[in-house]
């Protein structure tokens, strides 16, 4: 296989962009100039003599200040008989005593000491009780426990009773019953206005 492509030819040339104008128009002023050199700067020193403060702050300008005739004497106060208000300096040489004093270390006999309560009266007690005998056997309530209230006695008990008939018939109490005080109202008007 033989690659192909090899015919193109790669110029070198330099392009020409003499021509060429901008967009925006940034290339109109191009050769302007500025102006304003033409100025003249003075370097000349102002006269304030004649300016006045807004405030009077220059009023007293020349005023001089008095006083720097006061002498500060620097002598050295003698203190040596000065006694304090409150006599903290009374006793000023005293030495303090108890130095004397005999610390001994010696081991305490504590074998005749008895308790305030009396609590070893007892020391020596061994407690009894241990001669009980506990027994594990099944128990037999139901062959010879009685019970305190006879209540078996009437377990064959039949109730009685059962031979009153009830009767289901209709009860004429309005056509018979009399009022006992006389109202002025028959029984018989009742009825027919009741139906």
């Amino acid at each position: 296989h033989t690659p192909s492509g090899g015919k193109v030819k790669v110029e070198h040339r330099k392009l020409n962009f003499n021509h060429v104008q901008s967009k925006c128009g940034s290339k109109d002023n191009l050769t302007h100039t500025p102006g304003g050199g033409k100025v003249k700067i003075e370097t000349k020193k102002i006269d304030l003599s004649n300016v006045t403060s807004k405030c009077g702050s220059t009023d007293n300008i020349k005023h001089e200040p008095q006083g720097g005739k006061v002498k500060i004497f620097s002598k050295k106060v003698e203190v040596g008989q000065v006694a304090s208000k409150v006599g903290s300096k009374d006793n000023l040489k005293h030495t303090p005593g108890g130095g004397n004093v005999k610390i001994e270390h010696k081991n305490l006999d504590l074998s005749k000491v008895s308790s305030k309560c009396g609590s070893l009266i007892n020391a020596n007690h061994t407690p009894g009780g241990g001669n009980i005998q506990i027994f594990d056997e099944k128990l037999t309530f139901k062959e010879s426990a009685a019970p305190k209230v006879p209540f078996m006695e009437n377990a064959h008990h039949t109730p009685g009773g059962g031979n009153v008939m009830v009767l289901n018939e209709h009860l004429s109490f309005r056509e018979k019953a009399t009022s006992r005080t006389d109202s002025g109202v028959s029984a018989n008007s009742t009825a027919s206005c009741e139906s």
